[in-house]
């Protein structure tokens, strides 16, 4: 993975040209493998919503794609709230064989964000984080990829809703250990079932 260099920014409430827009060139990360195919070309920062009903494996989904970034250079925190930072997570990384460097945290503070090029919230729901406060949240790091994994209802749909789902660039729905991006903004995605595991 290689991130493509630029220096294109530009603040919430700056007014831009569409002549000025045409020609800006935004960083990208280079993914490859299973979730190069999914994602594509990711913009930096990115916002992602993982989601899945139990036992369907979104977490080690997420813990997949946190060692994938770690690999490519990313500093990426992981805060395993739902789990807890425990055997069952120890077990876990283990059994995915996951081997970058990755910090965990199990309490949900805000302040430690700092420095991160990744964080991972694991569960959106047990963190008790509502829509506006993760908007707070892209202002306070601007530079900060978000991965927000979510519990799923009884009928397979994020427990997110709708308003999370405008929130996010990229929707990735876990089902029995496979994965479908059901929203994509980013170039050269994929919108094919494929098996992670």
């Amino acid at each position: 993975m290689q991130g493509i260099t630029t220096t294109a920014s530009v603040a919430p409430n700056q007014v831009v040209s569409a002549n000025q827009l045409a020609k800006m060139k935004f960083s990208t990360l280079s993914l490859t493998g299973k979730f190069g195919k999914l994602l594509g070309k990711p913009y930096k920062p990115f916002f992602l919503m993982i989601y899945g009903q139990r036992f369907h494996g979104k977490s080690s989904v997420a813990l997949l794609f946190a060692n994938v970034l770690a690999k490519g250079g990313l500093k990426v925190l992981y805060v395993s709230n739902e789990e807890g930072v425990k055997g069952s997570l120890q077990e876990k990384l283990l059994r995915l064989k996951i081997s970058h460097p990755i910090d965990f945290v199990e309490n949900y503070d805000t302040g430690q964000f700092k420095g991160y090029n990744a964080v991972f919230l694991d569960s959106t729901q047990t963190v008790g984080m509502k829509p506006d406060a993760f908007k707070a949240l892209k202002q306070r790091y601007p530079n900060t990829s978000f991965i927000l994994v979510f519990k799923a209802n009884r009928d397979g749909s994020s427990k997110g809703g709708t308003d999370w789902e405008h929130d996010v660039d990229a929707i990735m729905h876990i089902e029995n250990q496979s994965a479908t991006m059901e929203k994509n903004r980013f170039p050269g995605g994929s919108t094919e079932t494929i098996k992670i595991f």
